[in-house]
């Protein structure tokens, strides 16, 4: 690679190349013990002319770290929740960095202007599409690719996908097992060749690209004791008696104390027997309350924190949240709150706490006050009303 090839304009201040960076990077490491990646085809990255934009899937929380092993000479600026830079010391620290603030599943023209900002300085912009973490060691569906927006921005696009770091990290699980992660860079795409494709045929390239399942190529075997621990906050559903939020889990089994079936999972990160995979059981769940999903109605207490702009907590109270088919709702003081499903493009949640969304440029957080497991099982309804939505507008 040439001297010159990841040379970018010196900012003066809340750029990727401000030596806070090295700093962060430092404490990160000492977290986070030595890095076990592998980097494959690392030199098709000799083939993108700075800046380009970046697309990773986004299986956990440390992949940033990960994906700055390749990218590091480069200085990339990473597009991130909103929510982490408006806290009172992470927030300053990203912003300081240059990090890009995204309101998850929102649409606005803030973001894509700040982009193109950073990319007119010099540096190159990591994007994680998904804009969440995997649940289940696959890739998300992604909402809105963005390939048009892509196109237009007249950069190299660069294509990763990173396998290891589910198992390694997943969203569930309190504890990061020290495991080997893999990073392949799939393709490039030079900015002229970009102009002559088709939306649809990006999208496609960007999807079959960047798209895993931690099961296709398990990077070692795991023998810790504690492998199934907190993933009831996800597997909220028994395959056999089809109970809901019944499911417990010690050590390196998951339990149902309404029928008492019990699943272990191996050092392959697999259950001894039927159902497979954690992503098998994950569609067996999913199947389940797709037969249904148009009758869907559901409710429940919730505990609310509302954020503004800044960050800061607006207001607390408690309310009842509402999803069908066709609408979620919430209702709290005698006032009410309604978003279209053609406009709730994705439920985030944290595993066993919480689902949020934005209602106007407020960030609600929503705690159940019973059944906290079920946060993942709203994620889950509104992405399968986004799929059938989509599969209906196709045919």
């Amino acid at each position: 690679m040439e001297q010159n090839k990841h040379k970018v304009h010196k900012g003066n201040g809340n750029t990727p190349d401000t030596p806070v960076r090295k700093i962060g990077n430092l404490l990160v490491s000492i977290w986070h013990g030595p890095r076990h990646v592998t980097i494959l085809n690392g030199e098709l990255l000799d083939q993108a002319d700075p800046p380009y934009v970046v697309l990773c899937n986004h299986e956990a929380f440390t992949d940033f770290f990960y994906l700055d092993l390749l990218l590091n000479k480069a200085k990339p600026a990473y597009v991130v929740n909103e929510y982490y830079c408006t806290r009172p010391v992470a927030g300053s620290f990203l912003i300081h960095i240059g990090t890009i603030p995204k309101k998850l599943f929102k649409l606005e023209m803030s973001t894509p202007v700040r982009i193109m900002k950073t990319l007119s300085k010099g540096y190159p912009v990591v994007i994680y599409p998904e804009g969440r973490l995997s649940p289940d060691g696959r890739t998300n569906n992604i909402p809105v690719i963005g390939a048009g927006f892509y196109r237009r921005l007249g950069v190299d696009l660069v294509l990763l996908r990173c396998n290891g770091a589910y198992y390694s990290y997943p969203k569930w699980r309190k504890r990061r097992y020290r495991t080997p992660i893999e990073l392949e860079v799939r393709k490039v795409i030079k900015k002229d060749e970009l102009a002559s494709m088709s939306n649809d045929e990006l999208e496609e390239i960007i999807l079959s690209s960047i798209s895993n399942d931690a099961d296709r190529k398990l990077m070692c075997r795991y023998p810790q004791k504690d492998k199934a621990e907190g993933l009831h906050d996800i597997l909220y559903q028994c395959p056999e008696c089809k109970a809901l939020y019944k499911m417990k889990t010690k050590g390196n089994t998951i339990s149902c104390s309404s029928c008492g079936r019990s699943y272990t999972l191996n050092d392959e990160y697999r259950f001894d027997g039927y159902p497979g995979t954690i992503s098998g059981w994950y569609d067996l769940i999913k199947d389940n309350e797709r037969k249904d999903i148009r009758k869907l109605d559901i409710s429940t207490d919730v505990r609310t924190v509302i954020y503004g702009s800044d960050g800061k907590v607006r207001r607390k109270e408690e309310g009842i949240c509402r999803l069908t088919f066709d609408e979620f709702t919430y209702e709290s003081g005698g006032s009410g709150i309604r978003i279209a499903m053609n406009e709730l493009y994705a439920l985030p949640f944290s595993c066993g706490k919480e689902f949020e969304t934005y209602i106007d440029d407020d960030l609600y957080y929503f705690y159940p006050v019973s059944d906290p497991c079920q946060v993942a099982r709203w994620g889950l309804l509104v992405d399968i009303i986004n799929e059938v939505r989509a599969e209906e507008r196709r045919t």
